[in-house]
Order: structure tokens, then sequence, then C-alpha cells
């Protein structure tokens, strides 16, 4: 078990003796440990696409926000699936005899939109205008809501198989710097883009007739500027920023990405 399901399941625990305790005043702590096992049922979904999850994206904390890079990733990700197996007659036909390994609950984004920030606003101090209107929410209302919460993350953390991440690959060195990459290939696309995560190359990938996938440098050839020059230079598209530089292998001149406004006189 992964230490972010190990850490929801003692947030979720901590949460249901808050509420068991049936003392208004301990709602707010029930509601703050339910935000906690929400952030750790999340994070570790997003654990089992490490491989495919963006470094620049790893200070990203609130559910919300993972979930959607991982629905980026994978469709799919955040759906309720039951895994189960068995063997073909022949290939392509469908087994006869199909044995469930068990069905796996999701704390989806919907349920991170419904909950996650209204479990935050019992934690604080009702506002002036909520006070004014008389909106603030009961301790039934509040109880209400972390019970339904409480209910749902029961159902995630009793998942008989969790994380499973099935999908179609294509695995490759980069070009530039050797790091691995590793890209998800959605069953109704013929062509996506990977991009490395340790350098700024990038890269599309082809399914061919056979079923196969073809990798294609994603580049584009840049002339130096240098008006008796004009040596070509292969660029990423993602090298295409304010501040990056290249040396001509040619004319040895420094070439860079600058913003630039152009005049253009009246009439």
């Amino acid at each position: 078990m992964s230490t972010y399901r190990s850490r929801a399941r003692i947030a979720l625990a901590s949460a249901q003796s808050e509420l068991a305790s049936n003392e208004d005043h301990r709602l707010k702590y029930a509601a703050l440990e339910l935000r906690m096992a929400i952030e750790a049922v999340t994070y570790d979904r997003a654990s089992a696409y490490k491989s495919e999850f963006p470094p620049k994206e790893y200070e990203t904390w609130q559910p919300k926000k993972v979930m959607a890079v991982l629905l980026e990733i994978d469709p799919t990700a955040d759906s309720d699936s039951t895994i189960s197996f068995g063997i073909e007659s022949s290939p392509g036909e469908k087994p006869e005899v199909m044995h469930n390994l068990g069905k796996e609950v999701v704390f989806n984004i919907k349920a991170i939109r419904r909950h996650y920030d209204a479990l935050g606003s019992f934690l604080h101090v009702p506002s002036i205008k909520q006070t004014l209107s008389e909106s603030t929410p009961s301790p039934e209302i509040v109880r209400k809501r972390c019970e339904e919460v409480s209910r749902d993350l029961d159902k995630v953390l009793a998942s008989q198989v969790f994380n499973s991440t099935l999908g179609i690959f294509s695995s490759f060195d980069c070009g530039e710097c050797n790091a691995r990459i590793r890209k998800r290939i959605p069953r109704d696309k013929n062509e996506v883009i990977a991009d490395c995560f340790r350098c700024m190359a990038s890269y599309a990938i082809r399914r061919t007739l056979d079923g196969r996938f073809e990798v294609d440098a994603r580049t584009e050839e840049i002339p130096c500027p240098n008006p008796g020059c004009g040596h070509p230079k292969p660029i990423y598209p993602r090298e295409f920023s304010q501040g990056v530089h290249w040396v001509c292998n040619k004319c040895g001149g420094r070439n860079e990405f600058q913003l630039g406004i152009l005049h253009q006189p009246a009439g």
C-alpha cells in the first residue's frame, strides 16, 4: 500500500472519530481530516502516473488541479473500473469464463469539485456578509456534508484493486539527452505529441497501418539571421521562447529569441 493511501486511511479514521463524538465544535476537525483524505487519495492516484506526470506539475497540490493534469494524460483517470481476466479459446475471441479480480472506485473530479472547497469553507470564521445575512452553515449541514464525504472515501479505500492504469504505450530514448520517454497512446488517435521531461526535445508519435509506432522529432529549421550566413538550425517548438539561444555552427555567432516591436508608418 502506498504512503498516500495509508495517510488517507488515517485521516478518514480521524474524521470518523470526530463525527462519532456528536460534538458540534469538533465538526471542523472532521472537515479538515476529510480534506486531507481527499488530497491523499488524489496524490495516490497521481503516483500511478508517475512516469507520465510532468515534473513541472509536482508543485501542484490542489486536488482539482492534480486530477485535471491526470485527465489530460488519461481521460479515464478518474473513472471507476472492474478488472477481470479469462482464457481465450482463440486469439481475439471473448473468453467463455471471466474471473473478477475486483472493482476500483476513484474519488473523481466531480466529487472533488463538489466537496473539497465546501469542506474548506467550514474551516473559517464566518464572513461579515454571512453573519449579516444569517447564512452561516448550521452544524446539521456541516455534519451531513462530512458524513457524505466519509461514505464516499470509504468506498474508495475499500476498493479490492486500485491504481490500475492499463493502456497502450510507446517508449523510446530521447535523441537529445537519452532520457526514457513513455507516452500513452489513446485508442482513438493515430498521432500524439510526446515531450521530453529532461530537455526541450519534442516528438510526434504516429501509428502505422500495421499497428506499430513511428517516432519523429518535431523540429523546424531556422536560418541564422546573420546576413552573410543563413546556416539552418533545427529548433524544437518549446525552444521558441524568450531568452533561448544557440551558437551558429557556421559563423559562430550567438542567436537569441527576443520579443520585439515592428513599427509601420501611417498611410
